[in-house]
């Protein structure tokens, strides 16, 4: 038997009909506890998704989620516990293993693509993918001031590189050229 990841919600394809259907999962006590192990932050309070679900045929279904999560996790800078929360939507493809081709080139505007074995899709297993994705790789707490230039926003990462005032500076291997054939 397969084992089942920490938060497991599977669900019979065959189930979510022609209409498509509705669905929220919601991981308990025990399983946000073995989330938040796995993902290696302190706590996960709450964490929970709502699905709408689309069979599009051959098996392949269309889940539309919208994932909400409250939880601790470490300030890079402080090393202090602080609290946060995630909210936010996605979507995925739930294709059977079967039909999945992996490419070999990323295209970061198509929807992810998710295999699956057997008749059921695993709707716990994604929101736990989509939460790890949606967590900050550096988190810092709100109030925690930041050193100038670690983080740019989105303005300032489009904005050209500084340009040279003109000031001469030493090449960083300037000291090799006065050196004379190996002997010191």
């Amino acid at each position: 038997m397969k084992d089942r990841p920490e938060f497991s919600r599977p669900l019979a394809v065959r189930r979510i009909g022609v209409n498509g259907t509705e669905i929220t999962v919601e991981a308990t006590e025990a399983e946000c506890r073995a989330v938040a192990a796995r993902l290696k932050l302190p706590r996960i309070d709450m964490l929970r998704c709502r699905y709408h679900l689309r069979e599009q045929g051959r098996g392949v279904v269309e889940a539309q989620g919208a994932v909400a999560a409250r939880f601790t996790q470490t300030c890079v800078v402080s090393l202090e516990a602080f609290e946060d929360m995630i909210a936010g939507s996605f979507v995925v493809r739930f294709v059977p293993a079967e039909h999945f081709v992996e490419s070999d080139l990323p295209d970061m505007d198509a929807v992810d693509e998710i295999p699956y074995d057997g008749q059921e899709i695993d709707l716990g297993e994604a929101v736990v993918e989509q939460f790890a994705l949606d967590l900050e790789p550096y988190p810092h707490a709100p109030d925690i001031d930041l050193p100038p230039g670690l983080v740019l926003d989105e303005d300032s990462a489009e904005e050209p590189a500084p340009r040279d005032d003109g000031e001469h500076k030493p090449h960083p291997f300037a000291a090799l050229s006065r050196w004379s054939g190996g002997k010191a």
